[in-house]
């Protein structure tokens, strides 16, 4: 590789040699592709995003001058026990997030069900309700009818009696 100049380049030549997907570098710093390609690599990383990818890559506190000035050589032998321990920490950690995260979804995902499923029963037990109100209001009505016409045939009963 020729002269790394930025930090940029630092950290793509750590990926390279750790064998780090950029993809996979980029979804766990949350940083876009963009600004490590083209006239982004060349630009200034700031430090919050330095703090970031330190955090997710805690290897590269031990190598700092190296990674900030360029200075030295980057020899990860040295502390390759700790940074495996590191790495499946962190590992376990971004799989247990990414558990949460689809748990969080899921539930997300039945609560939605739940709250659609209980509007679609208020709705349903609402017009039940008008329903039973129409009935009962039907047999009242049908009952005085039924009444009118029992009292029409007993008085033509009576008057065909008389005639």
């Amino acid at each position: 590789m020729d002269k790394i100049t930025t930090i940029k380049e630092r950290i793509l030549f750590y990926l390279e040699i750790k064998g780090i997907r950029k993809e996979s570098f980029y979804r766990e710093t949350g940083m876009s592709a963009s600004n490590f390609k083209g006239a982004g690599l060349k630009s200034d990383l700031g430090i919050d995003k330095v703090v970031r990818i330190l955090n997710v890559y805690p290897e590269l506190n031990n190598h700092l001058h190296w990674l900030v000035k360029g200075e030295g050589v980057l020899d990860l032998n040295t502390h390759e026990k700790e940074s495996i321990i590191e790495q499946k920490e962190i590992q376990s950690d971004n799989i247990l997030s990414s558990f949460n995260e689809e748990i969080g979804d899921l539930l997300a995902n039945i609560y939605a069900q739940y709250n659609t499923q209980d509007k679609s029963l208020l709705f349903i037990q609402n017009q039940m309700s008008k329903m039973e109100k129409k009935l009962e209001s039907s047999i009242v009505k049908q009952s005085k009818y039924l009444e009118k016409i029992l009292a029409q045939v007993q008085e033509n009963a009576t008057d065909s009696k008389q005639a």
